[in-house]
């Protein structure tokens, strides 16, 4: 029991902290140590991924809210972005998490993994040079987007902020205004992607202290933790230049990814 409470409580510090600062909801990492935890307890391997996803998603909720408001009292959270954008978040999360329940517990670690290292190498790369202005879409290819990027969210446990932040970047969005506005975008994935994980998981899995597919402990601890340590996140992103904050998504990406294919 020592044991559990001191890993779920670092990881609650670690996703509340790279909620708030980077706008990815944690799952990022949140997974990986879910994974590597469960695999010191009495949890099925086949069952394994699935738990780390429905329970991330799930501690997610709590430090997506605390981490948005926190960027929403700095301004940095555009309203008129994240509403086209919830249309699709509503069926995404259907898409995704029905997909993942057909997937095997070993599939979806090894794709969360090459998935995150892509993206981590991406991050390191240098901004293109191009001066090509992208205007923001209108109200369905918004939500188009949305879709697609919370079917893949919700498939994966992850809040979307690492697709959704280079997106609104794309778009001409500030950076520290796409990491406020994805920040409670993936509130809304982590709570749709949450429930629909637990529906799901109802009468797939018969592991201890579990409820569908949510390890109990560990989204207890990992909500309380993370959502008191969010708003330091939050905080730290309106501080760090855009270029810092950029290394550390690369490296939490790169370092996450590499775990979850070793292992």
């Amino acid at each position: 029991m020592i044991f559990q409470i001191f890993s779920f409580g670092v990881i609650g510090i670690l996703a509340g902290i790279l909620s708030g600062l980077l706008g990815i909801g944690g799952g990022v990492v949140t997974i990986p140590c879910l994974v590597l935890v469960f695999s010191k307890l009495d949890i099925p391997q086949g069952a394994m991924m699935h738990l780390a996803i429905g329970t991330s998603l799930a501690a997610m909720v709590f430090n997506t809210f605390s981490g948005s408001y926190t960027h929403h009292k700095k301004q940095a959270v555009l309203l008129y972005i994240v509403k086209p954008m919830a249309l699709g978040v509503i069926l995404g999360a259907i898409l995704g998490a029905t997909a993942a329940n057909f997937l095997s517990s070993h599939f979806l670690q090894i794709f969360f993994g090459i998935f995150e290292i892509l993206l981590g190498i991406r991050f390191f790369l240098p901004d293109s040079k191009t001066s090509k202005k992208h205007p923001l879409p209108s109200f369905w290819p918004l939500s188009t987007i949305s879709f697609c990027v919370t079917a893949f969210s919700t498939l994966l446990g992850i809040g979307g902020g690492m697709v959704n932040v280079p997106i609104l970047s794309h778009f001409g969005v500030p950076v520290k205004k796409a990491i406020g506005t994805s920040s409670a975008l993936s509130f809304l994935i982590s709570f749709c992607g949450a429930v629909f994980f637990l529906l799901l998981g109802m009468h797939s899995t018969k592991a201890p202290d579990t409820v569908g597919f949510l390890y109990i402990p560990a989204f207890l601890i990992i909500s309380v933790v993370s959502f008191f340590t969010a708003p330091y996140g939050a905080k730290l992103a309106h501080r760090l230049p855009t270029k810092v904050l950029k290394k550390i998504f690369a490296m939490v990406l790169l370092a996450a990814g590499i775990v979850m294919v070793m292992k």
